[in-house]
């Protein structure tokens, strides 16, 4: 951009970040005849959705990140053992002097370049190992670089959820291209089973007896009769979804696990009501048979942010403005609580009657108690088959862990290798290693980890603010599938629009 190409410039709205739940609202507001400016600070797409080459992601981690939503990024080249240095990526000021790579050759290639950047976060405690065996293996990784869609929020999509109807309404199939999920997976005792979600899985499956199948069938046919669902709940509606499938259904064991965890996707034995728990089986359910034998669609080359990428094109063609790598400098109140808001941009200052923001470009935004921790791995070995997408969840105790496995099948991993993903509520901390052990079960024996990276993603709460016209969103929240996020950007709308 120009410098002052738009100083002074009026808008209706003015929307910063390029997240999801940002686009759907700058698409929704153009297509409304509102002027639109919408500015990331960022030379990519996506905010907390983007998705990244693996050289991308390194980059991220190092100079991207906003610190207070991710502290600290944990990342692995090759196996994670007690042999293996950890480069630990924090804050800029705990920077360490670079380390030299032993016995390594002068050279300006990628892989040392990329060596360079991160091993000036190798943990206090540990080493580099003798050789060249870190560049080289980056070196391997790197030949493949373009071929790597790695996302920072991992979803899918429900083939009868709100996105899709939204992607539907809003034209945008031509911008944006999914693929089933072939698969569901239940990992329970460190044991890997395919979850059999139709009827037609059901009776053809080995490993359910058949007062199991009955049972599965039994509560497939009552929760999915519209006109029986309110007295199939009755006066149980507000009763433990777990203690209500015990004592309606009988289910219990693995068969209940696999309906809480795999169907329902709770995230706690203890977290959904029994009305909750019948509505999410119900649109699991209902999904399956809309595109195929699945209940779940992945966008190709990278979910969240690919299908931010499209509602954008849809805002620019109705109008919309963009600026990418544009800094946010101040935002201030314009001539009173009622009379819009004055933006400064590094190229100049823009008015809006109306803001909508990430909480990230709030400079009091402070970090909230809540906290998502995530890993990737990829995979030299694709586990769940060459051209399959699988979720999965690992249930430990009464908690479980998401997990969702691609391969080339979305073209966001080189043929040969697969990426997996998992992420669970709570600090990092504290959840670290239930992830690498849910990342060690999946991949078993057939596979060995190429690359690893695990952090933290925590929420931003802005400074208690009731200007009218002023709007924040959100980051990605744990569930699995993008509906809350086309809900939560829904409600902004109408709330600006009214």
């Amino acid at each position: 951009m120009s410098e002052n190409t738009l100083d002074n410039e009026e808008f209706d709205a003015v929307v910063l970040g390029t997240g999801l739940v940002e686009s759907i609202i700058a698409s929704e507001l153009a297509a409304a005849d509102k002027k639109v400016l919408h500015v990331d600070r960022n030379p990519y797409y996506g905010g907390n959705f983007a998705c990244f080459t693996l050289s991308a992601f390194v980059e991220w981690a190092i100079e991207y990140r906003d610190q207070r939503q991710t502290p600290l990024v944990d990342i692995f080249v090759g196996s994670i053992d007690s042999d293996s240095p950890t480069f630990s990526v924090r804050d800029m000021g705990e920077l360490k002097q670079a380390a030299a790579m032993p016995n390594s050759p002068k050279s300006s290639g990628p892989a040392l370049r990329l060596f360079d950047r991160l091993s000036a976060y190798i943990a206090d405690t540990q080493t580099l190992p003798e050789g060249n065996s870190i560049t080289e293996r980056l070196a391997k990784l790197l030949e493949n670089d373009r071929k790597y869609a790695i996302e920072l929020a991992p979803k899918v999509a429900y083939c009868r959820g709100e996105l899709i109807d939204l992607v539907i309404d809003a034209g945008i199939g031509e911008y944006v291209q999914f693929k089933g999920v072939e698969h569901n997976y239940i990992v329970r005792d460190d044991i890997v089973e395919r979850v059999p979600d139709s009827k037609g899985d059901i009776f053809a499956s080995d490993a359910l007896s058949l007062i199991e199948k009955r049972k599965l069938m039994k509560l497939m046919t009552a929760i999915t009769d519209d006109e029986n669902f309110t007295q199939l709940l009755g006066d149980c509606s507000d009763m433990n979804f777990a203690h209500f499938l015990e004592a309606k259904f009988k289910l219990s064991g693995k068969l209940l696990d696999s309906v809480i965890y795999a169907v329902a996707r709770a995230e706690s034995r203890d977290e959904l009501t029994a009305r909750a728990g019948c509505e999410r089986v119900q649109k699991y359910v209902k999904s399956i048979g809309r595109y195929g034998r699945m209940a779940y669609l992945c966008a190709m080359y990278g979910g969240g942010s690919e299908i931010a990428q499209s509602f954008c094109r849809l805002c620019a063609v109705s109008g919309g403005t963009y600026i990418l790598s544009e800094d946010v400098r101040s935002i201030e109140s314009r001539d009173g609580d009622n009379h819009g808001f004055s933006v400064q941009l590094a190229h100049g200052r823009v008015f809006a009657k109306q803001l909508v923001l990430d909480p990230c470009y709030a400079p009091d935004s402070l970090p909230a108690d809540f906290a998502i921790s995530r890993a990737l791995c990829i995979l030299d070995y694709p586990v769940f088959g060459e051209d399959t997408t699988a979720t999965l969840s690992y249930v430990a105790g009464n908690d479980a862990v998401s997990m969702l496995y691609t391969t080339q099948a979305t073209l966001t991993a080189p043929s040969g290798q697969s990426v997996v993903y998992a992420w669970t509520k709570g600090r990092l901390s504290d959840t670290r290693a239930l992830l690498l052990r849910a990342l060690t079960t999946v991949r078993g024996s057939l596979a060995q980890p190429l690359f690893t990276a695990l952090f933290e993603a925590r929420d931003l709460q802005p400074a208690e603010n009731s200007l009218p016209g002023l709007v924040y969103t959100g980051a990605p929240d744990s569930t699995l599938d993008f509906d809350s996020a086309v809900r939560l950007a829904q409600q902004v709308v109408t709330k600006l629009l009214s």
